[in-house]
């Protein structure tokens, strides 16, 4: 995988593996990364001591055999680490900003070389960029 700079951080859920992926290819980054598919995405650096070692072992073995030079973060709509929690999807998108910018926090606490960017994904398929404000129609957001 020679030339791969890219490391995708995703949840494992079946519902947004090919949206995620058909995104990612779309933005020209079709097998030129690698990928963390764990429940619950970033949100395992920030809770679970055992999880965030995983993950960042993880990290560091894409950045040794590869030299990844950018860290994509995706996080989604209906997360079940949300647990009961009932939150639109505006509120979906607030909250799982705040849990990945911490989590690039903790990526560039041991990476510091490392661009961070994260995305909340939407049931139809709308990829949210941290910072976005509003939900008019956004170019950037959509699949295609």
């Amino acid at each position: 995988m020679e030339g791969c700079k890219n490391l995708a951080i995703m949840c494992m859920d079946y519902r947004f593996q090919s949206t995620t992926h058909s995104w990612l290819k779309q933005r020209g980054f079709y097998e030129q990364y690698d990928v963390i598919s764990i429940a619950g995405s970033s949100l395992n650096l920030l809770n679970d001591a055992e999880f965030r070692t995983f993950i960042l072992n993880q990290i560091d073995l894409a950045h040794k055999k590869h030299g990844i030079e950018r860290v994509f973060i995706f996080h989604h709509e209906d997360c079940a680490a949300l647990g009961d929690i009932s939150m639109g999807t505006k509120e979906q998108v607030k909250w799982h900003h705040e849990k990945m910018s911490q989590a690039e926090k903790v990526i560039l606490n041991y990476f510091p070389t490392v661009k961070v960017e994260k995305y909340f994904i939407s049931h139809k398929g709308v990829f949210y960029p941290a910072g976005y404000k509003t939900f008019e129609k956004c170019k950037e957001c959509k699949m295609s």
